[in-house]
């Protein structure tokens, strides 16, 4: 009778693991229908992709044709501006918004400052990447996996390494020319 029992539990146990593991995606696409409602302003086409949270969404702006990968926080309080045709991918980290260390307290009080964050059109940014407040991406701009970026970064710069620094430009010409010809790609690099 144990014997049973056991078996019965095991063959359970895979049935509730497939049915969790089928069912997730569905309560992710759903949590995040209820966040996109609540953004200040959401573009068409935005595709939040996995688990996402958001700090004050009514505080962020996110246009056109953006992909959010899986694992993303994003803290709004100070602003945040994502441009159209950006894709960002998973465990990004941006925050508009930190502690002021200069205050009344040890480590730091518990007052904020808040500086927005603006992502400019036709970025992107790659794995594990952190923003901090203040920070501006220009158009076109790639940044590098694992990069933290605590400084502007100028239109069509390759940024990465650590320290985070621009590498090099994207060739202008070639981006003008894929521009004009609204020749922008989806997650998986086909028309959205």
């Amino acid at each position: 009778m144990f014997e049973l029992i056991k078996r019965i539990k095991f063959a359970l146990g895979k049935e509730i693991v497939k049915l969790v593991f089928w069912a997730e995606p569905a309560i992710l696409e759903e949590n995040n229908r209820r966040t996109i409602a609540q953004i200040k302003y959401c573009g068409k086409a935005v595709r939040l992709n996995g688990r996402i949270a958001i700090v004050q969404p009514q505080k962020l702006e996110i246009h056109d044709n953006v992909h959010i990968g899986d694992n993303a926080y994003i803290d709004a309080r100070g602003g945040i501006v994502i441009g159209e045709n950006t894709h960002i991918s998973r465990n990004f980290v941006v925050h508009s918004a930190n502690h002021r260390y200069e205050g009344d307290y040890l480590p730091y009080d518990e007052t904020y400052e808040f500086k927005p964050v603006t992502i400019e059109r036709n970025v992107w940014i790659g794995t594990n990447v952190v923003v901090v407040p203040g920070v501006s991406i220009g158009e076109g701009a790639i940044i590098g996996a694992g990069a933290v970026v605590t400084q502007d970064v100028p239109s069509f710069a390759v940024f990465g390494n650590q320290p985070g620094r621009v590498i090099k430009f994207r060739d202008q010409t070639h981006y003008r020319c894929l521009d004009n010809a609204k020749a922008y790609s989806g997650a998986k690099g086909k028309p959205i």
